[in-house]
């Protein structure tokens, strides 16, 4: 299968040239300036900080811009993807202190990932390079969430985690591939490591001890998994 999703990178070319406008006087009204780096807490600091050694990444290349859809003539994309998100976009919400907190940050860096895992075939190289690169910001934001207590005010309550979500994702591991697994591994190892048992060349799953909203995005991702591999 080919895979859908970036199948080229769009570049804009330059825009014809227009002669100089006269400017005109400024209104007595100031904008309210956007904080640069130097006005970052610590905390939004360090989150900038994993970001730009994730985008700075040749890699990350198709991650750093809102996808063109339309340019990359992919008239699905918004229809499968509800909220887009792209490490640019991250930056900018990062300098004009749209993140309350370093959960919020990490929230919109995993929309990233998701939305590229959702869109794009299994296999293909944007999946692929979402999983690494989802690997390689897990490990650098987890020193983050030690070091930093949570300050996040919750206004509604998270999905309670039930046995039938245990069980669910006890028994849709048996489902997936060995690369599946393995990205699951890496997250959990990341996220949860208190969940992961290591006996040699073998690595044992704890389910009970996965937190909640962890293992709900471990059971979305593991459905989507194996939808994809009942259509192909």
């Amino acid at each position: 299968h080919e895979p859908r999703g970036w199948s080229s990178l769009v570049y804009a070319g330059q825009l014809p040239y227009e002669p100089a406008r006269e400017r005109k006087p400024m209104s007595g009204r100031k904008k309210k300036r956007a904080p640069l780096a130097a006005d970052l807490s610590e905390e939004m600091q360090a989150c900038l900080d994993i970001l730009h050694s994730v985008k700075n990444r040749a890699d990350a290349e198709p991650f750093r811009e809102p996808v063109d859809w339309k340019a990359l003539q992919l008239p699905d994309y918004p229809k499968l993807i509800k909220n887009p998100m792209d490490l640019g976009t991250i930056e900018k919400n990062l300098l004009a202190g749209k993140f309350d907190t370093h959960e919020d940050f990490a929230d919109a860096v995993h929309l990233v990932w998701k939305n590229a895992m959702t869109y794009n075939m299994i296999g293909s190289h944007i999946y692929k390079t979402a999983m690494k690169l989802q690997t390689a910001f897990d490990k650098k934001y987890a020193k983050l969430n030690k070091k930093k207590p949570s300050k996040r005010r919750r206004t509604t309550e998270p999905k309670e985690v039930t046995r039938t979500d245990r069980v669910k994702f006890s028994n849709q591991v048996n489902h997936l591939s060995s690369e599946q697994l393995g990205h699951i591994v890496d997250i959990i190892q990341n996220r949860c490591p208190g969940a992961l048992n290591e006996d040699d060349n073998e690595v044992e799953i704890e389910i009970n001890n996965i937190e909640g909203k962890v293992l709900n995005e471990l059971n979305e991702y593991a459905t989507q998994c194996i939808a994809r591999s009942r259509k192909s």
